[in-house]
Parts: structure tokens; sequence; C-alpha cells
């Protein structure tokens, strides 16, 4: 299945498919990510909510299986439009179905046929999240609920945005080393589930740790950042000054929870960096495909 929504700025010959292959080839995202402050906060969010989960479980940008491994509550399935990470999850998780399949056009899956959907880190990737959100709607059985997890910004909205780490591991961008890469708001999710159909909707922001605990080495890291731009432009450099803050921020948010002013520094800050919702289908509510 090849993606059918392209925004006014892409080009026909840029293929989204193409570029998560190769992510799926060449970057470990789990293995880099989960070794972050963000990832480690998003991870503990994030299961918290699994745990909760009930039935047959639809991970939609499953990347690896990571959160289908952690999901005892019944079956599971996992959607990703990259091939190369859907052979890595299917080696590790063999009794589980994964599909290759876009996520704004499911329609090889039935309406109502599944209890719950993960939808983390996913949809800031698409060029048109209003259909991710009518297609969940149409898949989830009534009373179904949907997580989703994205992230959030400030002023303005980003679009295409640099490779930066991934170039280290050999990936190229869509645009020269850009790739799409947006963001939304929390009452912008709760709009477009509004508008899908969904009810009982919770939303806001977190990694709320992530702001305080960078805040000191991302100095450095912007510092390094130019030099590397203007004298060196060096790829290695970029992965390393990547990993310099990742390294740092995890530090100084350990150290303050190990003196107990993790709650003082997160009352501090006003939104995290993610947003989320979570939402359920009415249980009186039917898909438009299935009334």
């Amino acid at each position: 299945m090849t993606l059918d929504s392209y925004s006014q700025d892409l080009k026909p010959n840029e293929n989204f498919r193409e570029f998560y292959d190769a992510v799926g080839r060449l970057y470990p995202e789990e293995k880099v990510v989960f070794k972050t402050l963000r990832g480690l906060i998003r991870r503990r969010f994030i299961l918290s909510y699994l745990q909760k989960f009930r039935g047959l479980l639809l991970d939609l940008g499953c990347n690896r299986g990571y959160y289908i491994s952690e999901y005892n509550n019944d079956s599971a399935i996992g959607i990703d439009i990259s091939y190369p990470v859907l052979q890595e999850a299917k080696n590790r998780l063999p009794e589980v179905n994964f599909l290759q399949g876009d996520a704004q056009q499911l329609s090889f899956l039935k309406p109502n046929s599944v209890d719950a959907i993960l939808c983390s880190e996913m949809i800031e990737h698409v060029q048109n999240a209003r259909r991710v959100f009518s297609e969940c709607f149409r898949i989830l059985k009534p009373s179904g609920v949907i997580l989703i997890t994205t992230p959030n910004y400030k002023k303005e909205k980003p679009t295409w945005i640099k490779i930066d780490e991934m170039k280290s591991y050999g990936v190229q961008g869509v645009k020269d080393d850009l790739y799409f890469h947006t963001a939304f708001r929390p009452e912008e999710l709760k709009e477009m589930a509004e508008s899908a159909g969904f009810a009982n909707i919770e939303t806001g922001t977190f990694e709320k740790e992530v702001k305080y605990a960078t805040r000191i080495p991302v100095i450095f890291y912007h510092l390094v950042k130019l030099l590397n731009k203007i004298f060196v432009r060096s790829d290695k450099l970029t992965g390393a000054n990547e990993t310099m803050l990742n390294k740092s921020s995890l530090f100084i948010y350990r150290f303050c929870k190990f003196l107990r002013l993790n709650r003082f520094f997160i009352s501090l800050v006003r939104e995290g960096v993610r947003s989320y919702l979570f939402a359920q289908k009415n249980t009186f509510a039917r898909s438009a495909d299935n009334p």
C-alpha cells in the first residue's frame, strides 16, 4: 500500500515508504530512544495506559513491536509502513500478526474489529492526520479506546525538519536533509477526535522532566551544533552531540530524583514536550461503513 495523501509542497516522486524503509534498515530507533530521558518517560507513560487496555490491541505505527511485547491482556496486531521494522518485529514475536500498511488507509481492516488502539509517535509523520482519526474510529469496536502520543509545540508548527542524528546512521532525507515531522497541541488532537466521533476525551501533555533536565545541557548542545555547522560539518559530531545531550539530561533527571527535587521542578514546567489524547468510541456509535 502506498501513501495517497500529499501536502501541496510534497512532490509526487517523494516516497515516504522508501524513506521509512531506509530508517527501518539503518536507524535502531527503539534502542536509541529508550536510552534517553524522553524515551524513559514516554515508555513509563504509555505502559501505564497499556496495562489498563483489554481485548484485541492494534499498535498503529508499531515499529519493532516493543509495546506489543509488553501487552499481556489479550492478543495484538501491529501495523507499520516500514517493512524492515516489521521483519524484525516478526522475528521477535512470531505469534503476532504484523501488517505493512498506511495509517491513513486501513481498508484491509473491518469496521468495529479491534478493542484498543495505541498510536505512539506516528501521527506526526502522516500528511492527513484527520484521516487517521477517522480510520481509527471506523475500526474500533463500540466502547473501544485509543491512546495517541505525539510531539507538542509552542510557537510555530513544524512541518519539514532535519534528519539530524539519523544522518549519522546513513539515512537520507525525503527533501535533501529534511523529512516530514509535524506536531500537535492537545487542543488540536481533541478537535480532530471530536470531529471523528470520539467521546470521553482526555488530553494533556507529558515529558515535563525533559524541559527542566535539558535546560543547562541544551546550551552546550547548541554551541557545539553551531561550531560544527561553521567549521567541522561532521555527521559523526552531530551524533556525538545528540548523545551528549541525552546522557547529560538523563543524569540531571536522576540526580534530581535522588534528591527528591523532581516533583518540585516538574511543578515549575507549564507544558511537556509531548501531547497525548485518550478517548473512547461511544457504546452506541457505529462506523459509516457498518451502520
